[in-house]
């Protein structure tokens, strides 16, 4: 009996060996999606994004050349392309460190009237010393004389020397005016104007409602003094300095009949107080 036990105590134990040894030789049985694994959802990769003006628009007066930062000696030509003008006239003004005129001379835009177009103009200046200086090209209104839009590189001025000349192909407005749109009919005595623009000091830009008239002392933005309906501040939203944002500010005005205007948005230098861009809109000036 006991022989017997022995035996099958025997083929019981050698039958589990051998099952062992062969799983050792076989897949496992495992499903793959059984085992988890680690997204990390709550840890996504970060992204870097840089403000970008919404919609931008060509500048309407572009400056090529000389571009930000060249150094210039006399005659320099100034080069870049623009959009249609009265007459396709513009102006091109060279100034010295105080904001004093240097050089002016007119220019005509390259292109059939209503084309956008270059334009090349050559200038001669005389400065007396190594000094910092701007190049501005504007246009002005045909109705009131004063300014409808004005571009400006800062450069540096010297009187004698090898000149360094760089060029520029950036064609983004540097203020663009979102509202009032061009044409719009304004009233109530209250104007919100808003837009985009590129950093300029102190996040500031002077507003001004220029109206249609043709009196009184003569002035930069607006022709005339009489012009002048009202003036304001707006301030740029920018994330850091340095950096284009998003602007807004309020004209309040007072008209007593329906008129011709100009929303102008403009920008002024630290070093001179004087203008290194300008935009405008025209408008309809309801009471």
């Amino acid at each position: 009996m006991a022989q017997r036990l022995f035996s099958i105590l025997f083929v019981l134990v050698g039958f589990s060996i051998a099952c062992n040894l062969g799983s050792l030789n076989t897949e496992p049985n495992v499903s793959i999606t059984s085992i988890p694994i680690e997204t990390h959802t709550s840890l996504p990769n970060p992204t870097i994004t840089t403000p970008t003006q919404s919609n931008p628009k060509l500048e309407v007066i572009s400056i090529f050349e000389p571009a930000l930062g060249s150094t210039i000696t006399s005659p320099i030509t100034v080069k870049g392309k623009a959009n249609s003008t009265f007459e396709q006239n513009l102006v091109v003004l060279i100034t010295d460190e105080g904001g004093n005129q240097l050089a002016i001379t007119p220019t005509t835009i390259n292109a059939p009237l209503g084309d956008r177009g270059p334009y090349s103009v050559t200038l001669s200046y005389s400065a007396g010393s190594d000094q910092a200086g701007r190049i501005s090209v504007y246009s002005v209104s045909a109705m009131t004389g004063g300014l409808e839009h004005l571009s400006s590189v800062e450069v540096q001025l010297i009187p004698s020397g090898s000149p360094i000349i760089s060029s520029d192909s950036q064609e983004n407005e540097s203020i663009q005016i979102l509202s009032p749109k061009p044409l719009a009919s304004i009233q109530g005595g209250s104007v919100q104007v808003s837009g985009q623009s590129d950093y300029y000091f102190e996040s500031s830009l002077g507003l001004v409602l220029c109206g249609a008239g043709a009196s009184g002392a003569d002035d930069e933005i607006c022709g005339t003094a009489s012009n002048i309906l009202a003036t304001g501040v707006a301030q740029i939203s920018s994330p850091d300095i340095g950096l284009p944002g998003p602007f807004s500010g309020t004209l309040s005005y007072s008209v007593t009949s329906q008129t011709t205007g100009r929303i102008v948005v403009y920008a002024t230098s630290a070093r001179d107080g004087g203008i290194i861009h300008l935009s405008s809109v025209p408008v309809e000036i309801m009471p």
